[in-house]
């Protein structure tokens, strides 16, 4: 009787430790905040490009990223948009919703956010409706640099 009881304790054990590090993975693994430093923030972002994040979007969501690029609309509202593209010809634009700082035309900025969908960008047409331009990527920003200023 003595020998059944620790061997039941450690199977208790393992399906504990089962559950917990199933739980980790489903949440994404780590809680991300913006106290966390630039090297705990690289070890969380996932490896991206522009055009697969259009593509897979929902699978990519609540993702971390680690972005760069000149802003090219900027925002007194908390949100700018950044050309995160190598292309000459056609700008890739990742929106970011950012409340700490204002950031100005052709600042190059770099950080970390999280995916937080698509974002329409539209205009209104001369019947009162909306014309959607473009659909972008939205990123919640956890820590933004500007390099340039």
């Amino acid at each position: 009787m003595t020998k059944s009881k620790p061997i039941g304790i450690g199977i208790g054990v393992a399906i504990l430790g089962m559950i917990v590090v199933y739980a980790f993975t489903q949440s994404g693994g780590i809680q991300v905040n913006d106290s966390m430093s630039d090297s705990e923030l690289e070890s969380a972002a996932i490896d991206w490009n522009y055009y697969d994040l259009l593509k897979n979007i929902d699978e990519l969501e609540g993702k971390v990223i680690h972005f760069k690029g000149t802003v090219n609309v900027a925002s007194k509202k908390g949100l700018f948009g950044i050309n995160v593209g190598e292309s000459s010809i056609r700008q890739d634009v990742i929106f970011v919703e950012y409340d700490e700082e204002q950031f100005v035309k052709q600042d190059i900025v770099e950080g970390f956010g999280i995916v937080k969908g698509i974002r329409f960008l539209e205009r209104t047409n001369s019947v009162g409706g909306a014309d959607t331009l473009a659909q972008v990527p939205n990123i919640e920003a956890i820590k933004v640099t500007c390099t340039s200023c």
